[in-house]
């Protein structure tokens, strides 16, 4: 039961990641216009209002947040 909890929990945490990701990507992209900043995003500093940067920094520690559930899933249960 608790394999299966930490799968769903793993799962839910990364797909809300994405998707706290994704808001903040659209967020900035409405903002400015600017849908090539976007690529710039995830390789230099771009100016993001408070908002985005939160919707960005959530996203980002919810996916971390799924991948150490799933490392230590597999460290309890392994293949």
């Amino acid at each position: 039961m608790l394999q299966l909890s930490m799968t769903v929990a793993e799962y839910l945490l990364i797909l809300a990641g994405l998707a706290m990701v994704g808001n903040g990507i659209i967020l900035y992209g409405r903002r400015t216009s600017d849908w090539t900043g976007v690529l710039k995003m995830f390789y230099n500093r771009i100016g993001m209002s408070v908002e985005e940067f939160k919707w960005y920094r959530l996203g980002v520690a919810s996916l971390v947040l799924g991948v150490i559930v799933r490392i230590v899933s597999l460290i309890i249960w392994p293949l």
